[in-house]
């Protein structure tokens, strides 16, 4: 089964999402949406085109996003799967969030 490889900017954006849903929207919230983030990564592994996801070549070399409620996470396909290089809030600048090196 393809997997998914997050970067360590993805990493800690997804650590600020957690920690930001966890303190405004408690506990049990945090759970949902992390579950559906863990859902959608899932998904983009198994078909990294899959209905709802968009090319971004503008961004960088092979880019695709795919939307989870106020959030996009930014990827292309790996040797293994997908790697993940942000996780973006839907009011965030795709531009310079993702200028300069997000892979590892």
């Amino acid at each position: 089964m393809p997997g998914w490889i997050l970067s360590p900017l993805a990493e800690a954006d997804l650590e600020d999402i957690f920690e930001y849903t966890l303190s405004r929207w408690g506990e049990e919230q945090f759970y949902v949406y992390r579950d559906k983030l863990t859902a959608a990564l899932n998904t983009i592994a198994l078909d990294p085109e899959v209905v709802g996801s968009r090319s971004r070549e503008d961004l960088f070399q092979g880019c695709r996003i795919f939307r989870v409620e106020h959030h996009y996470l930014v990827y292309r396909r790996g040797r293994d799967g997908i790697e993940v290089g942000r996780v973006l809030h839907e009011r965030m600048n795709f531009e310079s969030q993702t200028s300069g090196r997000i892979f590892s």
